[in-house]
């Protein structure tokens, strides 16, 4: 008998028709996360029930404008103009919104503010400031995650996209240790199980006791092996990406042994802990080699991403590097940005940037005219 029918007949309007079918569903969905609550095995049965919509959502954000992050911070030196220009070009094509952190004369720092057995040079000691600024900075706006770029950088042209796939990747993370909690599944497109995850290294290793822990997946948007570095198709060949493989896969694995600073994100609890290793208890070498050495430790956790999202900018000549002394020798910048180049991206937004921002106004002028006398 159609319920609708004996209501109707019962002389219930339907606002409380209406009432009555939400009370019920109330009501079952109460019962229903009581039974879930009270019988965890059933629990991954809901779960598998709402979570595919749920992590879709949780995805969609890195469509947004910090790419599902808290901040996107970026680092460079206050006299770098040039460099900013860049940044700020390349990020508006791009959708995101970026904060700069200036970057930090190292001979500025005042003997009694450098770590304990920091005997670096200059340069060096300005870097990992510069970086230990962004960290505080984090910490001080209780962001939940950021990006940190440095700023002589280049990314995919369709970097929302892979930045969604990679926040799929981690919300199935199979390498976590620890279960997500609840504001992970509802509010974490990336998780919170780590400090730091890499993702602009210029090189890594993974831990030679765990090479088992590898999380593989498809990527449309994978550099292809010619314009993948060796050093890459070393690491993945090691957690067993090879042969027509590579150029179609990325790698999650648990972070070991990176090198460089390029882009990576941490955690709020991530800027905690690298600013208690790496500068409160002291600091033993260039900042992403403490960082790596403090990850060998364990004292620090974190995950790799390869190949990596974010790669170097290169023009050749002096303007390549703020960290060491110019060579007198050396051109400032042989043919500058139009003869740039990345490498490990399969399309480089800064070759896109200018491709979609070309214009030839007197030729458009030209062809106007010749097509109107074509059509007279």
């Amino acid at each position: 008998m159609n319920p609708t029918l004996v209501f109707a007949k019962s002389g219930l309007r339907k606002p409380l028709l209406l009432a009555l079918t939400a009370g019920f569903v109330i009501a079952f969905t109460v019962t229903s996360y009581a039974w879930m609550r009270s019988d965890p095995g059933h629990h991954n049965f809901v779960q598998s029930i709402i979570s595919p919509k749920l992590k879709s959502a949780l995805a969609s954000t890195a469509w947004n404008e910090t790419l599902g992050f808290s901040k996107v911070l970026y680092i460079s030196m206050p006299y770098r103009t040039d460099r900013q220009d860049a940044m700020n070009l390349l990020a508006s094509m791009s959708g995101i919104k970026i904060k700069l952190i200036d970057g930090v004369d190292g001979d500025s720092i005042d003997a009694k503010a450098v770590p304990d057995n920091a005997d670096l040079r200059s340069s060096v000691l300005g870097c990992w400031r510069a970086h230990a600024d962004a960290w505080s900075y984090v910490i001080d706006n209780d962001f939940e995650t950021a990006l940190i770029l440095e700023d002589d950088i280049d990314w995919d042209e369709n970097i929302h996209q892979i930045f969604h796939d990679l926040s799929l990747q981690m919300q199935n993370n199979k390498l976590r240790l620890v279960k997500p909690t609840d504001h992970e599944r509802t509010s974490a497109p990336y998780g919170l199980d780590w400090d730091v995850l890499f993702l602009g290294q210029c090189l890594d290793q993974a831990n030679p006791d765990h090479r088992d822990l590898v999380q593989i997946y498809d990527d449309p948007n994978v550099p292809s092996r010619k314009d993948t570095q060796k050093v890459f198709l070393d690491q993945m060949e090691s957690l067993g990406v090879k042969g027509d493989d590579v150029g179609k896969n990325r790698l999650l694995s648990p972070a070991y042994g990176p090198a460089c600073t390029m882009g990576y994100a941490i955690t709020r609890r991530g800027a905690q802990r690298l600013l208690l290793n790496l500068s409160y208890l002291g600091l033993r070498g260039p900042v992403d080699n403490d960082m790596a050495w403090t990850l060998q430790d364990g004292k620090v956790r974190g995950y790799t991403v390869t190949p990596p999202l974010f790669a170097a900018w290169r023009v050749g000549g002096q303007k390549d590097s703020d960290n060491y002394t110019p060579n007198s020798n050396q051109a400032m910048a042989e043919s500058g940005n139009r003869a740039g180049s990345s490498k490990n991206l399969k399309s480089s937004a800064r070759v896109a940037m200018v491709r979609q921002l070309a214009l030839d106004n007197w030729g458009d002028y030209v062809r106007e005219v010749l097509e109107a006398k074509a059509n007279t």
